[in-house]
C-alpha cells in the first residue's frame, strides 16, 4: 500500500521546538485530515475498520447497520482504544498490525546563506517531521490542545515513530511556498511517499489486499 503526505509551512527543528509547545502538534494536525481522507477513501481501510464495529446488548433487534455505521463506529471504536493526551487517536501503522512503514522524503527548504544557520541541521527538522507524524505521549506533546471540529477521533501515521523502518530523504530549494510574499527561514514544502508492508504477506492482504 502506497500513498503521499503533504506538508507545507514552519518545520523547525527538534531544538527549535523546545519553549514552543505544541509546535509538532500544529504541524500533526497538517496530516490529520488527510490521513482521514485516506481511511474514509481506501476499500480496505474501510473494512479493517468495520472490524471493529460491535453491537451493542440493545441492538440486537435492530436492522443491520450499513457499511457506512459500520465504519464510523469502527473508526470510533479505534479511537477509544488509542486514546492518549486528551484525544482519541486512530494510528495507521501500529505493532499489532507488524507494519513495515518505509518514507521516501522529499524535502525544499530555503538554502541562502543567511538562513543556513537559523535552520539548524536537516536531521533535527527530520525528528521534529517524524515526532509529527505519531502519537503525542503526554498533553505536553500538543501544548494541552483540545480536539478541534472534526478531530475527534484524530488520525496519524504512527502510533510511534521507531515503527518507521526505512527513511530515504532528498532535498532541495525552496523558492517561495504557495500564497506566501516571503520565505522564512524555517518554511519547507514536504512530499512524504509511505510505503506500508506487512511481515507476514498473508495477513498483509487480508489487512490491505
Amino acid at each position: 500500500m502506497e500513498f503521499k503526505l503533504l506538508f507545507a509551512g514552519e518545520l523547525p527543528t527538534s531544538k527549535g521546538t523546545k519553549g514552543r509547545l505544541g509546535v509538532k502538534h500544529e504541524i500533526r494536525r497538517k496530516f490529520h485530515p488527510q490521513l482521514k481522507l485516506l481511511w474514509s477513501m481506501n476499500p480496505n481501510l474501510r473494512t479493517l475498520a468495520s472490524r471493529y464495529f460491535e453491537r451493542g446488548p440493545e441492538e440486537k433487534n435492530d436492522p443491520y447497520p450499513s457499511d457506512r455505521e459500520r465504519f464510523q463506529r469502527g473508526i470510533e471504536a479505534l479511537g477509544r482504544n488509542w486514546n492518549r493526551a486528551g484525544f482519541d487517536f486512530v494510528p495507521l501503522v501500529t505493532p499489532e498490525m507488524a507494519l513495515r512503514c518505509s518514507l521516501d522524503i522529499s524535502l525544499l527548504r530555503p538554502n541562502e546563506e543567511g538562513f543556513i544557520y537559523e535552520q539548524g541541521d536537516i536531521d533535527g527538522q527530520l525528528k521534529t517531521l517524524f515526532d509529527s507524524l505519531r502519537m503525542p505521549d503526554s498533553p505536553s506533546e500538543t501544548g494541552g490542545a483540545t480536539p478541534g471540529e472534526g478531530e475527534n477521533p484524530f488520525y496519524c501515521l504512527l502510533n510511534d515513530d521507531r515503527l518507521i523502518t526505512e527513511v530515504k530523504v532528498s532535498t532541495d530549494q525552496l523558492l517561495l511556498l504557495p500564497n506566501e510574499q516571503e520565505v522564512r527561514p524555517n518554511d519547507a514544502h514536504v512530499v512524504i511517499r509511505v510505503k506500508l508492508n506487512h511481515k507476514d504477506a498473508r495477513t498483509f492482504d487480508n489487512y490491505f489486499g
